[in-house]
C-alpha cells in the first residue's frame, strides 16, 4: 500500500467519521426539539444551530396559524421583541465610530425634557445603568408613538443615580431611538435597513407600521384568548402595536436573517473588531448586585458562569412580547450559536439552548417532561364540581362544567379550562395550574390541593 493511498484512506475515514458524528448531533437535536414540542411547555417556532461558523441544524415546529392549521417553516417570520435593542445598540455604536456622538454625551443634549437627563450618558443608556424606569405608562397594545411612550415618563424620578446600578429599561432604548433618528436624520427603520440589514444581507427583517399591514410568512402569536363560552383557552395572542416600541422592540425576523446579522457583526461588516469586543465586556457599576450572573453590555446580555478552573461567559439576548419569544445565544468559548424564534408564549427556549450546547459537547442532557395526555370526563368525576373556600386569598374557587369541559373560576377572573390527567388530577393549559382532588367516601369531594407553578399553595375545603 503506497503512501498516497494511505493518505487518501485516512482522509476518507476522517470525513466519514465526521459525517457520522454530525448526523448524530442532528438526530439528537431533532429528538430534543420534538420532545419540547410534546412537553408541558410545547415549543412552536424555528431553530438554527451553528458551530465553528457552519450551520449544522435548522428546523421548524408547530403551527403558524391556529385557524388555518398552517405549519411553521424555517422561513417563518416572528416578532423578536427586545432583541431589537441589540440592533439599536449596533446603530448607536456606528454613530460613535463615525464620531457623530460620544459615549460621554449627556441625554440632555437631545432630550432636556427628561427628568435628570443631564446626569445620564449614552454609556448609561446602552448598559441599562441610566436609572430610568423600565416601561412607559401605556399598555403594549396602545396605538401611540415611541416618543409618546418616552415622554409619558419624562417627569418620573430615577430608580437610582446613573452608573450606581444596572436595571433593565426599555425607556432608555426609546431615548436611544430618538438620538439615532435626530443625529442620522433618518427614521430608525430606514437607518436599520441601510446600515444594518443591507450590509448583513438580511432580506426578511423589518417593522410592521400599521395594524392592518400584511406581512408574508409572519407566524401568528399564540397566547390565551376568551372563547365563545367566556372561558380562557389557548388562542391567538393579543394585538400589540409593535411599531410603537421602535428601537426597544419593534422588529420581526427569521432564523436565517438573525444568523446573517450575527455573522456580519462578528466579521466586522457592521462595526470594527474593537467595538465588537467592547460589546461583550462587563461594564462596572458602583453598587454591583452580587446575587446575579447577568450583566448588560453594549447590546448584549452577558451571563458570567466563570469559576476557578476557567472563564466562561454566555453571550445572550432574549425577547418576549404577546405570543412571541426569541433568543440569540453565543457560547463564545465553544463557538456555538443558537437562535430560537417562537410564536407561542408557552414555548421554552433558555433550557432548550443549554441542552443543545450539551449535545454538541457530548455532555449529558435532559429531555423535558412529556405533557400528560388528557382523559375523557367520567361520571365519577362529577363529585368534584362545586365551590371551595380559598381563605388565604379571601376568595373562592369554583369548579363547574362549561362547554362540556371542566373549568375553574377564582378571584373574579374569567374561567379557565382544566383537563383530567386521572380521576383526581386536573391541569390547565393556559396557566401553570394543577388541581388535585382528595378522595373521599362521601358523595361529593370535600377538599382539593391548589398547585400553581409547581408549588402547592393551599388545601381548600368545600364550601358548597
Amino acid at each position: 500500500m503506497n503512501n498516497t493511498f494511505k493518505s487518501l484512506l485516512a482522509v476518507f475515514l476522517f470525513c466519514f467519521s465526521f459525517t457520522i458524528q454530525a448526523q448524530d448531533y442532528i438526530n439528537k437535536i431533532d429528538t430534543l426539539l420534538k420532545a419540547n414540542v410534546n412537553s408541558t411547555k410545547p415549543f412552536s417556532g424555528s431553530v438554527l444551530v451553528a458551530q465553528k461558523g457552519k450551520i449544522i441544524y435548522r428546523g421548524a415546529f408547530g403551527l403558524s396559524n391556529l385557524e388555518t392549521n398552517t405549519k411553521n417553516t424555517i422561513n417563518s417570520k416572528y416578532f423578536i421583541g427586545s432583541i431589537t435593542k441589540l440592533y439599536t445598540a449596533v446603530a448607536i455604536l456606528q454613530l460613535i465610530e463615525k464620531k457623530q456622538i460620544h459615549f460621554t454625551d449627556k441625554l440632555s443634549k437631545w432630550l432636556p425634557e427628561i427628568n435628570n437627563s443631564e446626569k445620564i450618558t449614552i454609556h448609561h443608556l446602552l448598559t441599562h445603568q441610566s436609572g430610568l424606569v423600565r416601561d412607559s405608562k401605556q399598555d403594549y397594545d396602545a396605538e401611540v408613538t415611541y416618543q409618546e411612550r418616552l415622554f409619558s415618563v419624562k417627569n418620573d424620578s430615577l430608580r437610582f443615580q446613573p452608573g450606581e446600578k444596572e436595571r433593565y429599561s426599555s425607556v432608555g432604548f426609546y431615548a436611544l431611538t430618538y438620538i439615532l433618528e435626530t443625529v442620522s436624520g433618518m427614521p430608525f427603520e430606514d437607518y436599520f435597513d441601510k446600515y444594518i440589514f443591507t450590509p448583513a444581507e438580511m432580506q426578511n427583517t423589518g417593522v410592521k407600521k400599521s395594524k392592518n399591514q400584511s406581512i408574508d410568512n409572519l407566524s401568528q402569536g399564540i397566547g390565551s384568548a376568551v372563547d365563545a363560552y367566556g372561558v380562557t383557552d389557548i388562542g391567538p395572542a393579543r394585538y400589540f402595536d409593535s411599531y410603537s416600541f421602535a428601537g426597544g422592540g419593534s422588529l420581526y425576523s427569521t432564523i436565517d436573517d438573525m444568523y446573517a446579522f450575527f455573522t456580519a457583526l462578528e466579521s466586522g461588516k457592521l462595526l470594527s473588531y474593537n467595538t465588537v469586543r467592547m460589546m461583550k465586556l462587563k461594564w462596572p457599576v458602583e453598587k454591583p448586585n452580587k446575587r446575579t450572573r447577568l450583566y448588560h453590555s453594549y447590546g448584549w446580555e452577558i451571563y458570567d458562569y466563570s469559576n476557578e478552573e476557567r472563564p466562561f461567559l454566555m453571550i445572550d439576548y432574549a425577547g418576549k412580547i404577546y405570543g412571541y419569544k426569541s433568543m440569540i445565544r453565543y457560547y463564545e468559548n465553544d463557538d456555538i450559536v443558537i437562535i430560537a424564534l417562537c410564536n407561542s408564549r408557552y414555548s421554552e427556549r433558555s433550557r432548550l439552548g443549554s441542552n443543545i450546547r450539551k449535545i454538541l459537547l457530548d455532555k449529558p442532557y435532559e429531555l423535558p417532561e412529556a405533557a400528560p395526555k388528557p382523559l375523557n370526563l367520567t361520571r365519577s368525576m362529577k363529585k368534584h364540581l362545586g365551590v371551595y373556600d380559598f381563605p388565604s386569598e379571601k376568595t373562592t374557587v369554583e369548579i363547574k362544567m362549561i362547554n362540556n369541559k371542566y373549568t375553574l373560576t377564582s378571584h373574579g377572573d374569567k374561567p379557565v379550562y382544566i383537563h383530567p390527567i386521572d380521576e383526581y388530577t386536573f391541569q390547565a393549559k393556559t396557566i401553570p395550574l394543577k388541581i388535585t382532588f382528595h378522595p373521599t367516601s362521601k358523595r361529593k369531594t370535600q377538599s382539593l390541593e391548589f398547585n400553581f407553578d409547581n408549588k402547592m399553595v393551599e388545601t381548600l375545603s368545600r364550601k358548597k
